[in-house]
């Protein structure tokens, strides 16, 4: 069972999540009007990876395709159960 300090714990980190995601379309936004070639340069590299490490996206995780949304469905599903969650989540 998970306590309220974990449910809440576990919900920041959602937040935290959204911060990220926020942060990094203000940066591309920047790159791309004041450092177009900078922008070319970091979306064929490490853009494209943070973004889609957030989400369920994995098509550029390479180093073992498991995403930020992974752990936060391996969490929500053993918040959900009750239990330690089950091992679906885990590659």
């Amino acid at each position: 069972m998970y306590t309220q300090e974990q449910k809440d714990q576990f919900n920041k980190l959602l937040d935290y999540r959204d911060e990220v995601s926020n942060a990094m379309f203000h940066i591309e936004r920047i790159l791309k009007t004041y450092f177009p070639q900078e922008f070319d340069l970091a979306y064929q590299h490490w853009i494209p990876q943070i973004l889609t490490a957030l989400d369920n996206d994995v098509k550029w995780l390479p180093r073992g395709q498991f995403s930020f949304q992974d752990t936060i469905d391996h969490i929500q599903d053993s918040i959900d159960s009750g239990s330690g969650g089950v091992s679906k989540f885990i590659k």
